[in-house]
């Protein structure tokens, strides 16, 4: 119960994070770890949007402590540096997340805060799948398996550089879609355009890989083991493209680019989740 509390609450963080970047509102409370020097600001809505997000990384770091407490008890033997690495992971968040503040947000530590942030979540996602009881800790990246673990890779690259484009100002360097400055491949390819078109072309190898995988799990009996998660995967992938389509013609209305991390989460956690599902079978 303490995972699953964990788990959901570190989704709704990250949701949140989301939302404070979307609404302006990062350096709505300009100090740290008060705000404004009160340890109950002052009410206006972007202070209390950005200290709902200190509030919930509050609480959310709490459970996680708790989670893993837990998981470091019913681990054993190497499995037990999981639920520790978590911890240090997590210190190292609270602490990054003061000194973004602090620097007034810049974009590579922004990016580093949020790449850390879903490290965590992949890990939290992990331990609350492998209870160290019933399922106990795996690891492994081979055979068909090993697929799913280098998808939940390129996922991971890409929600990181999404979250660069973001903070780079590159969101609308390319303002129109499917193309970009009305070509397939802009001319003069460089700074933030760069930057926007990467992602893009990140998320149709991202595409092409699945297609291939879910063609392939109607001729391969052991990827048809998959296909729940592989139809699953495509099915929000064609929404991730729609809600990504609708962030760069909402001009990244705070609402749809909330919706576009959430999707992408959800795409992670299925990758991890056919990943943990095949090394737990391969070990029973």
């Amino acid at each position: 119960m303490i995972g699953k509390i964990a788990l959901v609450l570190l989704f709704i963080l990250l949701i949140w994070g989301n939302l404070v970047a979307g609404l302006k509102a990062g350096l709505a409370c300009p100090d740290w770890p008060l705000c404004y020097g009160e340890v109950i600001p002052p009410f206006r809505w972007d202070i209390y949007t950005e200290f709902m997000h200190r509030v919930i990384g509050g609480v959310t770091s709490i459970f996680i402590l708790i989670f893993s407490y837990q998981r470091f008890r019913s681990y054993s033997g190497m499995s037990k540096f999981t639920p520790v690495i978590v911890v240090l992971l997590l210190l190292m968040q609270i602490v990054l997340g003061g000194i973004v503040v602090i620097l007034e947000l810049p974009v590579d530590l922004t990016t580093f805060h949020f790449a850390n942030a879903i490290v965590i979540f992949a890990l939290i996602l992990y331990m609350f799948y492998f209870d160290g009881i019933d399922r106990k800790p795996a690891f492994s990246i081979s055979g068909y398996k090993g697929i799913f673990f280098f998808l939940g890779i390129l996922i991971f690259l890409q929600a990181v550089l999404g979250a660069y484009v973001r903070h780079s100002s590159s969101g609308l360097a390319c303002p129109d879609f499917p193309t970009c400055l009305g070509y397939w491949i802009p001319p003069g390819l460089s700074g933030i355009i760069l930057n926007h078109f990467v992602h893009r072309s990140l998320a149709y190898i991202i595409t092409i890989v699945v297609a291939i995988l879910l063609v392939a799990s109607y001729t391969s009996t052991t990827l048809s083991k998959y296909r729940l998660e592989l139809l699953l995967l495509v099915g929000f992938i064609i929404l991730q493209i729609l809600l990504g389509a609708g962030v760069v013609l909402t001009k990244l209305h705070f609402a749809v680019t909330a919706l576009h991390l959430s999707v992408a989460l959800l795409i992670f956690s299925t990758a991890l989740y056919a990943w943990f599902r095949g090394m737990r079978e391969s070990s029973v």
